[in-house]
């Protein structure tokens, strides 16, 4: 088992005893530039009010390419890490408390907003009332991100669910030829909700689901609720995964038809069912020839807890996820654990970003009470980088020598 593959260079925890949930954390991806300078005390700065000093910084001149944040709510607030070239700065968005505990959480942009909150939550009232509620910020394009954060907090739309909500999502749908984002929310009621913001009155409204997601609809009918959802397009597909609280994995393909400019169920959706409650759904690529055709074990993944969560990394900087993917001497594909960690609080959400802006990817383990960065092995980095240049030298030196041949 590979040693120190990561290492944690920091810990930030939730204020005022704040925990987060499987559904709490997001990932938005921005152009929208980091407005403070790295702070003295780094990693350890937070932002807990608006920065006053955040115009002081000059903007640059030249476009911004897209990077990624990473945003994880905590009962009451969101906390906000704020990628930047060498460092992030970290913010604390205290919400009104008024509001009640956030169950799911997600961020994202469309054509109309630049930062968007979507949060579904419960009021502590006893009577279990739910809202699902939407903060948008549609002129940030000249903001600092820092400042959008702070700035968004003021314009939200309130909508009464009624039902226990669950995961979050947003995607990507076609509405006669034009693009749109789409919000969908999952209900113990045995339905996913579908919201799209009405481009007349600018508020957000429910839609029926059945004609975009067949297979959502499906679910619905049959009252069997949805507690994780994963949408990916890949090439000219697009895969729809859904993880049931029966145990059932429900995975429809859906192909991109040139005619209709839209996706179409290519066949009837596949099911496996498994033997308890499906927590965590990650649809990702591989570029082995092998395929999976039965569920496949992975070893000692039952040794210690229910598995909450799951992520998909390129840990050796390959460009490829296919690294876990291990060919044994019966041609079968299956996968080893090459590395392992515990922690002291239950972990409820991981994912992967480049947090400074250096190249490399740091891993985010999300518990009960805080974030976990962990950064990778650098000197493994530098050798496989270092390899990599070598094997572009001797392939250009291949190519050298055969033009030389053949002339």
């Amino acid at each position: 088992m590979e040693s120190q593959l990561f290492t944690e260079c920091h810990y930030h925890r939730f204020s005022s005893g704040g925990r987060t949930n499987i559904y709490g954390l997001a990932l938005f991806e921005s152009s929208m530039e980091s407005g403070l300078p790295v702070d003295s005390e780094f990693p350890s700065n937070v932002l807990k009010s608006f920065p006053q000093d955040i115009s002081h910084k000059p903007r640059s001149q030249k476009k911004s390419k897209a990077i990624k944040h990473l945003f994880v709510s905590s009962f009451y607030g969101i906390t906000c890490f704020v990628s930047a070239m060498g460092y992030w700065n970290t913010v604390e968005l205290p919400l009104n408390q008024d509001i009640g505990e956030i169950v799911s959480m997600d961020v994202f942009s469309s054509d109309q907003s630049n930062l968007i909150f979507a949060l579904s939550t419960t009021e502590d009232d006893g009577q279990h009332n739910f809202t699902l509620r939407i903060y948008s910020l549609d002129d940030a394009s000249k903001m600092y991100i820092e400042e959008a954060i702070f700035r968004i907090a003021e314009q939200c739309q309130v909508i009464r669910i009624p039902f226990t909500p669950m995961q979050l999502f947003h995607t990507g749908i076609n509405i006669n030829g034009e693009s749109n984002t789409c919000l969908l929310l999952c209900g113990n009621d045995g339905g996913v909700h579908l919201y799209l913001r009405n481009k007349s009155t600018n508020k957000w409204e429910d839609e029926s689901v059945r004609s975009y997601f067949p297979l959502l609809t499906s679910l619905s009918e049959s009252s069997s609720s949805i507690l994780s959802l994963d949408i990916r397009e890949i090439g000219d597909l697009k895969i729809v995964a859904a993880g049931c609280q029966n145990g059932r994995l429900y995975v429809s393909i859906m192909k991109f038809d040139t005619l209709t400019g839209d996706f179409a169920p290519i066949d009837e959706p596949a099911f496996v069912v498994l033997f308890s409650p499906i927590t965590s759904i990650s649809v990702f690529s591989s570029s082995s020839s092998k395929t999976l055709n039965r569920p496949v074990y992975l070893k000692e993944c039952s040794q210690y807890d229910s598995v909450l969560c799951s992520n998909i990394m390129d840990v050796d900087w390959d460009g490829k996820n296919e690294i876990l993917v291990d060919i044994d001497d019966h041609n079968v594909l299956t996968f080893k654990l090459i590395w392992q960690r515990s922690f002291s609080h239950p972990i409820y959400q991981i994912t992967n970003l480049d947090l400074n802006q250096d190249g490399i990817e740091e891993l985010i383990v999300a518990t009960q009470h805080g974030i976990h960065i962990l950064q990778p092995n650098l000197e493994k980095a530098k050798t496989e980088l270092l390899q990599v240049l070598k094997n572009l030298e001797d392939l250009k030196k291949e190519l050298e020598e055969l033009k030389e041949q053949s002339s």
